[in-house]
């Protein structure tokens, strides 16, 4: 097996499990009652943008559209794939060094993909201020390029354990240049993208050779990979977030809603995934009612979703009863 081949399993496994896990939150009856309704409404409102029908979009300044921008940069999350058995077992610095190439390769074309769709949700935008098609592609490749250098540079500094007021320091740059941009300011955003590119040279001299933080980039890459499965793991109970703090910052009450008894069932009643599944399909099934059904049959909906509140709250009481905590904490009020 090559090292091509090793890359390739790794990115098709992880895609598989992104697909099973977005499988598990979405069915198809979210997708069809929620997301397909959703989709063809935000896209009669963008053919309405095109067509001019929000003239106030003309008024909003550049300076939101950039805070806009920087806002979707700080989600580029830059990785490599190598796991900790090529540095433990392996210990091949040329596989180290593949692997690192074809990250490289893979964030390139993510972000291209990702910015392309950006920038088609953003085209109208510059068309109301009369924007050539040119200069609309060329902020586009500005833009990746711009993007690109932001989540290159913060990678390299979080790796270096870099203090925190230089870290501050990428993402501030990397608003100046998209606002640049978007006032037609092209000598400082090339003053400051010519900068940010000979920086990202020297913090990264090295990177591609020796190595020299390899492990902190094993356990980061491990994070990025795997962040969204604990936040949805420790959302629905089965997996609690370490605290790091010796005093947090806020302690719940365990009788936050009155009592303990009424805390826990709240709590019992969000965390099962019946009922939570239940409302995830209700309430997009609803929305889509309230859009498309005309006149009075609207006032249908919240009588139905209020005989579906009364058959859940029914069915978490006969739960609280079969449950054993409840059983003996029977007659408790505090």
């Amino acid at each position: 097996m090559t090292i091509r081949d090793v890359w390739v399993r790794r990115v098709r496994i992880d895609f598989t499990k992104r697909w099973e896990t977005w499988r598990l939150i979405f069915d198809w009856t979210i997708v069809l009652y929620g997301g397909i309704p959703l989709a063809l409404f935000f896209g009669y409102q963008y053919g309405l943008i095109w067509q001019g029908a929000y003239p106030w979009l003309v008024d909003v300044p550049m300076l939101v559209w950039a805070v806009v921008f920087l806002l979707i940069q700080l989600h580029d999350n830059f990785f490599v794939w190598v796991e900790r058995a090529d540095v433990t077992l392996v210990a091949n610095r040329d596989l180290v060094s593949a692997l690192k190439r074809y990250s490289i390769g893979y964030h390139v074309v993510g972000m291209a993909l990702k910015y392309t769709f950006v920038l088609v949700l953003f085209a109208p935008v510059p068309s109301l201020h009369g924007w050539p098609l040119v200069s609309l592609f060329a902020f586009g490749f500005a833009l990746l390029f711009v993007a690109w250098l932001h989540m290159w540079v913060r990678y390299l500094l979080n790796m270096n354990g870099t203090h925190w007021s230089l870290r501050l320091i990428v993402p501030v740059v990397a608003f100046v240049c998209t606002f640049a941009l978007l006032t037609d300011l092209p000598l400082l955003a090339i003053v400051l993208g010519s900068g940010s590119v000979a920086f990202a040279l020297a913090a990264g001299e090295g990177w591609l050779s020796r190595h020299p933080y390899i492990r902190r980039e094993v356990d980061h890459a491990a994070n990025v990979r795997t962040a969204f499965d604990r936040s949805l793991l420790s959302a629905s109970g089965v997996y609690e977030k370490p605290n790091l703090r010796k005093r947090p910052l806020y302690r719940p009450k365990s009788n936050r809603f009155g009592s303990v008894r009424r805390t826990l069932a709240i709590l019992l009643y969000i965390r099962t995934p019946n009922h939570r599944n239940l409302w995830l399909r209700l309430i997009p099934l609803a929305v889509t009612g309230l859009l498309l059904v005309p006149s009075w049959f609207k006032l249908l909906i919240p009588l139905y979703i209020g005989y579906v509140g009364l058959q859940e709250r029914d069915a978490l009481l006969k739960e609280m009863e079969r449950h054993p905590f409840f059983r003996t904490t029977e007659g408790r009020t505090d």
